[in-house]
């Protein structure tokens, strides 16, 4: 990738996107349900229904919360979830963890949630049949500081709406695997095995969204210089 294109992506990468995650509005862990029946092999009488006490369980999932939410949270976002519907989308990543604990095996927790999170964002994006119907407002977030410098906040949100705009110009396909090797930090091997598809197609999306990418942000830097153009000879 050229440097240049590194630079623009190491800008708008740190946008901030997990600062905006509204930890307030969580669900309790408690209120995901029963714990599902499991099927575990017994050695004299073949298989046989187990159930694990729903205290454990509820404390998975509390654990997977606690630990993964802004990240589920962020990268919802980052796959073209309006910001809106951000916390819906991934309060349904974890209603689906917690559904599937069985499957889970200790130590792939967030390989799970990533996988679960590009389905989340691929159907909610469908459902709403546009890429930015959810209603969006310029309040802030819950959970934010209020604190930080007005024009510093002004600033992360330019760089976040420069890099929905980008985003939105990908497909699906080049959008998942551009965002889990360039933002989420993925190698190509891993991204494969997520998305159940050869490495030689991960490199394929790469290179053709990178493409993609450079030429929307010379776009967008080419409508930034024709506004700035117009407003010095407006005088604004």
């Amino acid at each position: 990738m050229k440097k240049a294109m590194r630079s623009e992506m190491a800008l708008v990468a740190g946008a901030g996107f997990d600062a905006e995650a509204n930890s307030g509005r969580v669900c309790d862990a408690s209120a995901v349900g029963e714990a599902e029946p499991r099927h575990i092999p017994d050695r004299l009488s073949g298989t046989r229904l187990s159930y694990t006490s729903k205290e454990q369980d509820d404390a998975r999932v509390a654990g997977l919360l606690r630990a993964h939410f802004r990240d589920v949270w962020r990268i919802v976002r980052r796959f073209g979830v309006p910001e809106n519907c951000a916390d819906d989308a991934t309060q349904e990543v974890f209603i689906i963890a917690s559904r599937r604990l069985a499957d889970i095996v200790p130590g792939s927790e967030r390989p799970f949630l990533l996988a679960s999170a590009v389905r989340v964002a691929a159907n909610l994006r469908r459902s709403l049949g546009a890429r930015r119907e959810c209603p969006e407002d310029d309040s802030q977030p819950e959970g934010i500081d209020p604190r930080p410098n007005a024009e510093a906040l002004l600033d992360q949100k330019r760089l976040r709406q420069m890099l929905d705009g980008v985003l939105d110009e990908l497909s699906d396909d080049l959008r998942v695997a551009f965002v889990l090797y360039e933002l989420e930090g993925m190698s190509s091997p891993e991204i494969g095995e997520l998305l159940g598809i050869p490495v030689g197609t991960v490199a394929s999306r790469l290179r053709r969204a990178r493409e993609a990418f450079e030429l929307g942000v010379t776009k967008l830097k080419a409508r930034a210089r024709t506004r700035t153009r117009t407003r010095t000879r407006e005088g604004v």
